[in-house]
């Protein structure tokens, strides 16, 4: 009887044992050890139904166009500018992601990196383990305190307004630049201030960018908007990497235009520009932002519920507009 229900393909591992709620009503083809390449993914979803797909793997047109019996697209992320979202609803396709349930954990991502970074704690890490540590000076890899600061937040979501709510026990003031304005509420309950793109960066003794990749955001940060911030700012980026232009970041590193930045998301990854790598300023990771167990077991099981919902005619709680 396998043979003749409809399959889903999962393109990477997910966290815990979600998949076996999908065995009684599909036939499942799973990549539980890696995430496909784009290669193997274009081979393997021309016969699915539905797919979970990672935020590496592109759902372009010619992915939906071979696939003609797919029928929902969900998506282990919130961003989804790797799907041809418009095309894909266009032919009746459901798209869904994972909203919320990463929130509290890429928040704290961010923060982590805001206070590495200002503390220069990954700096101190490798002088230790070099045997370059000679002992307590006072001078040494000073930083600068988060406590009464300005921090700047682009794009201010559930992600966002999670870092606005840790800030505020540092006692930052607290700026945001939204496409939209928050509720009063909103504003008042975590002491937010909206501004424009121009007095975020002019007021922002640290910006953290947590906005999605669209066509206003792409290369939003140029060798303009540098020019535009404190010589002595940090900037963090747990969004989109494309939302930065790196050459002009490693311009504006290079010629002091900003302090330091650290970068969980990158422009084209995996590859990293080397001057980024070779930055004593910079921290680089790896696309941790969501990298909890418990972040990640929530959305193996958002994925999962969004399949099951549009196989029994629901609507999923979790679909993209």
């Amino acid at each position: 009887m396998g043979q003749f229900m409809d399959k889903v393909l999962i393109t990477g591992p997910l966290i815990g044992n979600s998949v076996g709620r999908l065995v009684d009503h599909f036939r499942v083809e799973y990549s539980k050890d890696e995430v496909m390449n784009q290669a193997a993914f274009s081979n393997a979803v021309t016969d699915a139904w539905g797919i979970v797909t990672m935020t590496s793997l592109s759902v372009d047109r010619h992915i939906i166009d071979s696939s003609p019996q797919l029928k929902v697209i969900s998506n282990l992320g919130v961003g989804c500018d790797n799907i041809d979202v418009s095309y894909a609803q266009s032919k009746g396709i459901t798209v869904t992601n994972t909203p919320d349930v990463l929130s509290e954990s890429t928040a704290e991502m961010g923060m982590g990196l805001l206070l590495s970074t200002s503390r220069r704690i990954i700096e101190g890490d490798h002088m230790v383990k070099a045997g370059d540590f000679s002992g307590w000076k006072v001078d040494l890899l000073l930083g600068s305190e988060l406590n009464g600061k300005t921090l700047g937040i682009l794009g201010c979501g559930s992600i966002g307004q999670a870092i606005a709510r840790m800030a505020g026990g540092f006692e930052m003031r607290i700026l945001y630049c939204n496409r939209s304005r928050l509720p009063d509420e909103v504003e008042t309950r975590l002491h937010l201030s909206a501004v424009d793109f121009d007095g975020l960066l002019e007021n922002s003794d640290f910006l953290v960018i947590t906005a999605p990749l669209n066509k206003e955001s792409h290369h939003l940060f140029d060798l303009k908007a540098f020019e535009r911030m404190k010589t002595s700012a940090i900037l963090v980026n747990i969004g989109r990497g494309p939302v930065i232009k790196e050459v002009d970041l490693i311009a504006a590193l290079e010629t002091n235009l900003i302090a330091a930045a650290a970068l969980d998301v990158f422009e084209t990854p995996p590859n990293v520009a080397e001057q980024l790598k070779a930055h004593v300023n910079v921290t680089l990771t790896p696309h941790l932002g969501s990298a909890t167990t418990e972040a990640r077991s929530a959305m193996s099981d958002l994925v999962i519920d969004a399949i099951l919902d549009v196989h029994e005619g629901r609507v999923p709680n979790c679909v993209v507009s």
